[in-house]
C-alpha cells in the first residue's frame, strides 16, 4: 500500500514538471506585440463647396467631400445678418451627394415666400441622422459637417428691409387679430397701409380687405362690424 501512494506521488510530480510555464520574458513580448498592433485613425471628413449665381433665382452649388457617398445634405440660402427674433427668409432643399465631387443647382422660386434681393449665405449640412439614412454605415459615424460661403442674389429685386417690414405686419396680424373682434378701419389702415375692398363669398353680409402691402386679407362682418377671420394673400372667404 505504501509502495503504491509513493508511486502515484512521483508520478504526480513528473505531470506537474512537464506543464508549460509562460516566462515574464514572453508576457512581456505579448504586451509590447499588442501595443504595436496598428490602431484605426479617425477619418476626418470635410465638405468644400462653391456657389454661384446661375441666374437671378438659381444657385449652383459644387461640393467636394470626402465623406462616403450616397449621402443627402441639406443645401439652403439664407439671408445674410438676420436677427433670432425675425421671420426667417431664405430657402433650403435635401440633396443627394453621389460621388466625391456632386454639382446640383437650387431654385429659390420654389420657396414659399418671394426672396429679396441682397446678401446670402450659401450653406450645405451634413446631418448624419437622417443624412446616411441609404443604408450608409460608414457616413453614419461621421459628424455634423457645414460649409458655407457668401453670395449675391437678385432673385424678386425688392429690398430685403421690405421684405423684413412686411413679415413684421403679418406677424402683427396673426398675433393681435382675432375672430369676431372689433372692425377699426382706421386703425387698421394705420398698420398695414391701403386695402382693396370686394365681396366675400363667405355670405352677403360679408366684405373681404386685401391689403397688399402684407399679403393678407381680413373678412369683415358689415351687419357686426367685426373681423370674421384672416387670410394670408387674397381671399373671398
Amino acid at each position: 500500500m505504501r509502495v503504491f501512494v509513493s508511486l502515484l506521488a512521483i508520478s504526480i510530480s513528473l505531470t506537474a514538471c512537464d506543464e508549460p510555464k509562460t516566462s515574464s520574458a514572453v508576457k512581456n513580448q505579448d504586451k509590447t506585440a499588442a501595443a504595436t498592433q496598428p490602431q484605426s485613425t479617425p477619418v476626418d471628413y470635410h465638405f468644400e463647396i462653391t456657389a454661384s449665381a446661375q441666374s437671378d433665382y438659381e444657385i449652383r452649388f459644387v461640393v467636394t467631400t470626402n465623406l462616403p457617398t450616397p449621402v443627402q445634405v441639406m443645401a439652403s440660402v439664407d439671408l445674410a445678418d438676420q436677427k433670432p427674433d425675425e421671420t426667417y427668409i431664405g430657402y433650403g432643399e435635401r440633396m443627394r451627394l453621389e460621388g466625391p465631387e456632386t454639382t446640383f443647382v437650387l431654385d429659390v422660386r420654389s420657396s414659399d415666400r418671394s426672396l429679396p434681393s441682397g446678401s446670402y449665405t450659401a450653406e450645405v449640412t451634413f446631418y448624419p441622422r437622417w443624412g446616411a439614412k441609404d443604408g450608409n454605415a460608414k457616413a453614419a459615424k461621421a459628424p455634423k459637417l457645414t460649409a458655407s460661403q457668401p453670395i449675391t442674389l437678385k432673385a424678386s429685386g425688392e429690398s430685403a428691409d421690405a421684405v423684413r417690414d412686411r413679415n413684421a405686419k403679418r406677424n402683427w396680424v396673426m398675433e393681435n387679430i382675432d375672430m369676431n373682434m372689433p372692425w377699426d378701419e382706421a386703425a387698421i389702415v394705420r398698420r398695414l397701409g391701403p386695402y382693396e375692398k370686394s365681396k366675400s363669398a363667405l355670405s352677403n353680409l360679408h366684405d373681404a380687405y386685401y391689403f397688399p402691402k402684407v399679403d393678407m386679407t381680413l373678412i369683415v362682418n358689415q351687419l357686426k362690424q367685426e373681423i370674421t377671420i384672416w387670410r394670408s394673400g387674397r381671399a373671398k372667404k
